[in-house]
């Protein structure tokens, strides 16, 4: 069990030829399974390359996924239906509760792109493995780079209205944060650098203030706020009617 309350991690990687960058993040994140999607001309290496990895690494094979358009502008969309299957997959069938990763540094530009979209979407943590200088392999701890504020701006779109209005403040005590978000929300959004802590208080970073402003700003979030004020409203109206006592004097 991880310290979010998850399971543990799951790794969803885009490959090309090469798998230096594939082992470094298997070594970094030790996921408890691990996904590829590549194209069909390395497909069948890659799947004998996963059972091997698997053995050697501990974790659960999961499934390589091969894009056939892969150079067509419509592989974005078939990209993003994998990514779907996957989590799909997991949560449906492996019942897995697991934090997801996803390495965009092999295979293509249209990979990148479209993982990064689903990325977003779907609320899984970006990650990158540069390439060393000279010959020297990459490691684990050095050259993997993720990105948290993108993600910060997925796991924002999917935050009830009434979350994103209590951040707006900037700052609060953290003992008053359980009355609107779960544990493992508020370390998310540290970890994604939306927010930190301070001596028993949380702040807003420059980061997160604007996210949350981009995101309440749409007009989703507006037509969210709009409905609450109208369902508060109404609650208001009903109580006055079945007690008009208690609320003498108010206009």
């Amino acid at each position: 069990m991880s310290k979010d309350g998850s399971s543990g991690n799951g790794l969803i990687l885009f490959m090309g030829e090469r798998v230096e960058h594939a082992l470094t993040a298997i070594q970094k994140y030790t996921p408890e399974t691990v996904h590829i999607i590549t194209s069909e001309k390395f497909a069948s290496k890659h799947k004998r390359r996963i059972k091997e990895w698997s053995k050697h690494y501990s974790f659960r094979p999961g499934g390589v996924k091969s894009i056939d358009n892969l150079f067509h502008r419509s592989a974005i969309t078939s990209i993003l239906n994998e990514v779907i299957s996957i989590r799909r997959e997991e949560d449906e069938m492996q019942e897995s509760d697991l934090s997801w990763f996803m390495g965009i540094t092999g295979g293509t530009m249209h990979m990148a792109a479209a993982g990064s979209y689903a990325g977003l979407v779907l609320g899984i943590r970006l990650f990158y493995v540069s390439m060393p200088q000279g010959e020297s392999r990459p490691m684990p701890n050095r050259d993997v780079i993720e990105f948290p504020q993108l993600l910060g701006l997925g796991m924002v779109m999917h935050l009830p209205i009434e979350i994103i209005s209590y951040l707006k403040k900037g700052t609060g005590e953290v003992n008053q944060l359980s009355e609107y978000m779960s544990e493992k929300i508020f370390w998310h959004l540290c970890e994604m650098d939306l927010l930190f802590l301070d001596e028993g208080n949380w702040f807003l970073t420059e980061e997160g203030n604007v996210i949350l402003n981009l995101v309440g700003d749409t007009s989703i979030a507006q037509s969210a706020k709009d409905q609450k004020i109208k369902d508060f409203e109404k609650i208001v109206e009903k109580a006055k009617k079945e007690n008009p006592e208690s609320f003498i004097g108010w206009a």
